[in-house]
């Protein structure tokens, strides 16, 4: 286990200008994470297209949509496919509705344990820092960045210090220019595995506050805190 702690994830270690690291300097796995940070912390806005796939049990299932982050820990995930899902939240709860089960799951997201079980919420600066907090962290090999799968990334392993039950080991693929998460695969002592990946990433683009606003459906079944594991 290396010391410092983890994860520039998700979804969103985003984005603006600042200086790359020198290439003739020694780039430590913290130097990536203080880079990233920063960049999160600069972003008013950001969009991106993105894909989830999800194996559980040797059953795969693929999504895809659009994604949405705004300051203070607002987020939006909109499906495409299943058509009708989301995921929203306001900086203080999230809100997954699954619209085939008519069901909405409320988690709030100020608790130190649960902001960090859902790769949705750290989507968020806390969320963000709660990743760090929790996991362990290093390059998964001496070469960085390297040429993998089409792009340039330093690729990241994650370990969660304390097993919870959730998501303990997590990779990171984040682009060499801009420090931006491209990819991340998660899993589970259950053996569920989940790969999120972005696309066409917009920063700063001009956001309807509306969308990180939930409106409960009617007749939809409400489950408080089910962001219990994974």
């Amino acid at each position: 286990m290396r010391k410092s702690t983890f994860l520039h994830l998700t979804i969103w270690a985003a984005a603006l200008q600042l200086n790359p690291l020198a290439a003739d300097s020694f780039t430590h796995p913290s130097d990536i994470a203080r880079q990233m940070q920063a960049k999160f912390k600069s972003l008013k806005t950001y969009q991106a297209d993105f894909s989830l796939s999800i194996k559980d049990l040797n059953k795969t299932k693929v999504s895809s949509g659009v994604a949405t982050y705004g300051e203070g820990g607002k987020l939006n995930f909109t499906f495409s496919q299943p058509a009708g899902d989301i995921i929203v939240s306001n900086g203080q709860m999230l809100f997954v509705y699954v619209s085939r089960l008519k069901a909405v799951g409320k988690q709030p997201l100020k608790s130190k344990d649960k902001d960090g079980k859902s790769l949705y919420a750290a989507g968020s600066a806390e969320g963000l820092s709660n990743l760090f907090r929790r996991y362990h962290y290093r390059f998964d090999k001496p070469e960085q960045p390297r040429e993998v799968e089409g792009g340039k990334f330093y690729i990241l392993d994650l370990k969660e210090k304390e097993i919870t039950g959730g998501y303990d080991k997590i990779t990171l693929y984040v682009q060499s220019e801009t420090y931006l998460i491209e990819k991340m695969r998660a899993s589970s002592p259950s053996d569920r595995t989940v790969e999120l990946t972005f696309s066409n990433i917009r920063l700063n683009p001009q956001i309807d506050t509306k969308l990180f606003q939930f409106k409960e459906p009617e007749n939809a079944k409400i489950v408080d805190n089910p962001l219990t594991t994974e």
